[in-house]
């Protein structure tokens, strides 16, 4: 499992931290017994003497996060966030930030969370911990409702190889639109939401399997909200016309799916229907305001470009990740005569691209 990486990791990362110059016979003597009880797995004698240690040598980086994580592995979350508090104002390091948000996560502090688990893995979080870091992130922009921007991050994992039951939690809630995290589901909904991540996650890893989950998964829960929308997803490309059908079974069933809608707007405009697909996108955007997709379909099919550019723009700022996005708001700016807009967005979707590449690292 991913979270199994953690000790490892905080071990590989304390070595690599640089002992600090040491003054005084007293604390040299505590940090040497402290860290000979954390080698000899006695954790509370360890606690007890880091937390002495530190009373003498506040700034001793190394403590606090050795003393954060013997509290992290102990399930002493408050604690730990304490001491990694205390470690990233002395240490300004990707993988502290990394920590810090994991234990802001346990102890229910999700804004916070998200956004340090963001910052880290923005300025490059060690690939010990990369995957429990992404996978936390896209735990927390699902239960924001933030579910474009999730799926980037679910995309890497399961095409990373991870298996883990929380990111099959995590994405059959992101799959069915639920801001939820794993534990938030109810009981009497577990095995349906985790179906649906074992079968988008057959999806996205490319597995021939998946054409069959998604069909023991329809007729397993007909009338489940989203799912008929998340088969549409999956016929999106090679099958418009059956996922058009499902898009309206959604919205027969689901009318305020405003995600629902905007697909089936897009569909429409590719079939050459501008005038109905116009009107499914106004009521997308109707719907749901804070949805990007819905933006998106009311810019793709509105027929005039500053009015395309203002749902865009929208879209941009509640899915920076979508590369979509980007390519048709540098094409609208260019349309408009905003040329330094369409060469800075162009510019930012000559970056995404890159980082969706396969090929480029992390």
């Amino acid at each position: 499992m991913l979270l199994q990486t953690i000790r490892g990791f905080c071990l590989l990362l304390c070595a690599a931290l640089a002992a600090p110059v040491l003054h005084g016979a007293t604390f040299e003597e505590l940090a040497a017994r402290a860290s000979a009880a954390r080698e000899s797995d006695q954790v509370p004698q360890a606690i007890d003497l880091y937390q002495q240690a530190l009373q003498l040598k506040p700034d001793w980086s190394e403590g606090w996060f050795y003393l954060g994580t013997l509290y992290y592995d102990s399930d002493r979350y408050p604690d730990a966030q304490q001491s990694f508090s205390h470690f990233v104002q002395l240490r300004d390091t990707p993988g502290g930030w990394a920590f810090l948000g994991l234990c802001e996560f346990e102890t229910g502090a999700y804004p916070a969370a998200q956004e340090h688990l963001r910052q880290a893995v923005e300025r490059g979080v060690p690939a010990e911990i990369d995957q429990v870091a992404r996978l936390h992130e896209a735990l927390l922009l699902t239960r924001m409702g933030l579910f474009e921007q999730a799926r980037h991050w679910y995309e890497r994992l399961v095409r990373g190889g991870s298996h883990d039951p929380t990111l099959i939690a995590g994405l059959g809630l992101n799959a069915l639109d639920r801001p939820q995290l794993p534990r938030e589901i109810p009981a009497d909904q577990r095995a349906m939401v985790n179906a649906a991540g074992q079968t988008v996650s057959a999806w996205l890893a490319g597995d021939p399997s998946a054409a069959a989950a998604f069909q023991t998964l329809l007729k397993a829960y007909p009338d489940a909200a989203g799912m008929h929308a998340l088969y549409a997803a999956y016929l999106y490309a090679a099958h418009p016309e059956d996922a058009m059908a499902e898009l309206r079974r959604e919205l027969h069933g689901n009318p305020k799916n405003a995600e629902a809608r905007a697909m089936l707007a897009l569909l429409l405009l590719q079939a050459g229907k501008r005038a109905e697909a116009a009107a499914e996108a106004a009521q997308a955007v109707a719907d749901g305001p804070a949805s990007a997709e819905a933006q998106f379909a009311c810019a793709q099919t509105i027929g005039d470009f500053h009015q395309a550019a203002v749902h865009l723009e929208s879209a941009v700022r509640l899915d920076p990740a979508n590369l979509d996005f980007h390519i048709a708001l540098a094409h609208v700016y260019a349309e408009i005569g905003r040329d330094a807009d369409s060469r800075r967005e162009r510019t930012i979707s000559i970056q995404l691209a890159r980082q969706s590449d396969p090929r480029q690292p992390g």
